[in-house]
């Protein structure tokens, strides 16, 4: 699964609303149309790197998190248009990735309490940004960790960050102010969770964890 951007994700055509210039001097003009190939976020540097490939070539932008005009994050519904997902079938079941056994010790309680959720990372990010888009962001920050506990094989706590992630993403459809993105906002916290679990190999919430 890529990242998310509010609701930007990779493989997806979109329409430039408005003209803008990236931080490297980058532009494009309303009525621009492409398809999303590369959504990044860099933490350390706080930039947002995007491709995306138009009839003249691939284009990559790059925008500041904490910019107070033009593309950012809580404000690309504003330029960017999502107009259909062009996301190629993949046509196989996912299947239980094999998991490596870790010597990392395992908490006990990771399937209930919150003694993964990153407390002050929550708090920091909602405090930049004032926007119900920050819930994705959030959401994809535990999506990461997901992985990486993934990678390290550690079964739990992996279950933990994705957890916390559907959690968010639920929290990103209910902030919504109105039926119409109501509406919207949950067809992006499904098709997010759907990745989720395809990448995962199961739905770990559906069932109780193995003892």
């Amino acid at each position: 699964m890529s990242t998310s951007i509010d609701h930007l994700r990779s493989d997806h055509r979109v329409t430039i609303l408005r003209d803008f210039v990236d931080t490297m001097g980058g532009s494009m003009q309303a009525g621009e149309t492409g398809i999303l190939r590369k959504l990044s976020f860099d933490q350390i540097a706080e930039l947002i790197h995007i491709e995306i490939e138009t009839e003249a070539g691939l284009r990559s932008l790059t925008f500041a998190l904490r910019a107070k005009e033009g593309p950012r994050n809580g404000h690309m519904r504003d330029f960017f248009e999502v107009v259909e997902d062009v996301t190629i079938p993949r046509g196989i079941e996912p299947t239980k990735a094999a998991v490596t056994p870790s010597l990392e010790p395992e908490p006990s309680q990771a399937y209930t309490d919150n003694s993964d959720r990153l407390v002050d990372m929550e708090n920091e990010m909602r405090s930049q940004f004032d926007h119900i888009g920050v819930a994705v962001s959030i959401a994809e920050v535990y999506a990461e960790r997901m992985r990486d506990f993934r990678r390290k094989g550690n079964e739990p706590r992996a279950i933990a960050a994705f957890k916390l992630a559907k959690e968010w993403m639920g929290n990103y459809a209910s902030w919504a102010t109105s039926g119409g993105e109501g509406a919207a906002n949950s067809y992006e916290r499904d098709r997010f969770c759907e990745a989720l679990v395809a990448e995962f190999g199961y739905d770990p919430t559906a069932r109780e964890p193995e003892s």
